[in-house]
């Protein structure tokens, strides 16, 4: 079993993903030259200090927006049902299954499409519970892979609604150590409040793996799930 780990932990990143062959994103679109002038006026406007929390809407697609931002400046992500936060506080609502991601703090995300889960995740009637995550091999954007499902008895086209994604400042928030080294999540947490620089409404829509949706029950183990999410992918 040790040897076996070892060799895993000891293969290249993307043939280490290949294995995993959970949902990714294509690599971010080269942008034009307006597109980029475009992204750049619309940030020093709106969300270079001190920022906004007007409604914001960004030019083109959201999450190609959000994608760049995340690549060319110093922010992270936050995804919410709640309009209208002022200020992040430390707080847990919920165990997680490692003591990073169970300590008392401000969580937040340098990958969009995470926090995106949290902001459109309806927790309505029905619903128990959520497992997702996202992680790439020493941080590489390009190879990051995703996985979300949930224990609902909601039907598919009630598992996301309307929601909210706060951008926030990095300086602050220290990211989760990497797993052997090798795999490193997009988790990232403060100990201490964080005042939002920018909020965007997100829909069902703007999310780009409704199709790949899972669902687990009480007694079905993590693995299951992961290898439920790799199924889904290939099909």
């Amino acid at each position: 079993m040790r040897r076996t780990l070892s060799a895993v932990l000891a293969m290249r990143g993307s043939n280490l993903f290949a294995l995993l062959g959970l949902p990714r994103l294509p690599e971010v679109p080269q942008l034009d030259a307006a597109t980029q002038r475009a992204y750049e006026e619309f940030t020093r406007r709106y969300l270079d200090s001190p920022g906004t929390l007007d409604r914001l809407r960004p030019p083109g697609k959201v999450m190609t927006y959000l994608r760049w931002l995340a690549v060319h400046h110093q922010v992270l992500f936050h995804g919410s049902q709640r309009d209208g936060i002022s200020e992040l506080r430390p707080d847990r609502e919920s165990d997680d299954s490692t003591p990073f991601g169970s300590q008392r703090a401000v969580f937040a995300t340098d990958d969009a499409v995470w926090a995106m889960w949290f902001a459109l995740l309806a927790r309505g009637r029905g619903f128990r519970s959520t497992r997702n995550g996202v992680w790439s091999v020493r941080g590489d954007r390009q190879t990051r892979q995703y996985f979300f499902s949930v224990n609902s008895d909601q039907l598919d086209a009630e598992l996301l609604t309307d929601g909210w994604l706060y951008v926030l400042p990095r300086a602050g928030f220290t990211a989760e150590p990497a797993i052997a080294g090798l795999l490193q999540s997009g988790q990232w947490v403060n100990p201490d409040p964080v005042r939002p620089i920018a909020r965007f409404p997100v829909i069902p829509t703007d999310f780009p793996f409704t199709s790949v949706i899972g669902r687990h029950s009480d007694t079905e183990s993590l693995v299951r799930t992961l290898w439920n999410a790799r199924t889904a992918n290939r099909h």
